[in-house]
């Protein structure tokens, strides 16, 4: 796990992130936020407000990267979760307050993307979703 500070968003599941004086276009892991910067698609419902609700929570905001099997993509792009504080217990009391990958599929935000072997936290990360269909937030929302 890594510290970074958050220069900007990019959209709703990418940001641009400062680790020891480095910027890295950091993929948040496990999720898909609807397209909003894509060269080749509309702006997606909901996607304004996942883009958005990334921006506000993140831009200028000391984070905490973890990774997984693969750090990176075949673009280049680092892969991780995002943490808002550092974690120190890892369980899903401690997800749900702290991670911002499950901050946006709890808020309806974002749908369940696992790309393997990246799966670390897959099965909660589908019960997150769940929990926001169930609900009609976001995109569940029509």
């Amino acid at each position: 796990i890594v510290a970074g500070v958050v220069v900007r968003a990019v959209d709703g599941d990418t940001a641009v992130v400062k680790v020891d004086g480095q910027e890295k276009r950091v993929r948040f892991l496990g999720v898909d936020t609807p397209e909003t910067v894509h060269p080749n698609k509309p702006v997606q419902f909901y996607g304004k407000e996942a883009s958005n609700f990334t921006k506000e929570s993140l831009n200028g905001r000391r984070v905490w990267l973890e990774y997984d099997e693969n750090p990176q993509d075949r673009y280049g792009r680092h892969l991780a979760y995002i943490w808002l504080s550092k974690p120190s217990d890892i369980n899903e009391d401690s997800i749900r307050a702290n991670m911002f990958n499950a901050k946006l599929l709890l808020g309806g935000y974002a749908k369940v993307m696992i790309i393997k072997p990246n799966k670390r936290y897959e099965s909660l990360f589908k019960k997150f979703q769940d929990e926001a269909r169930q609900s009609g937030l976001g995109v569940w929302s029509k």
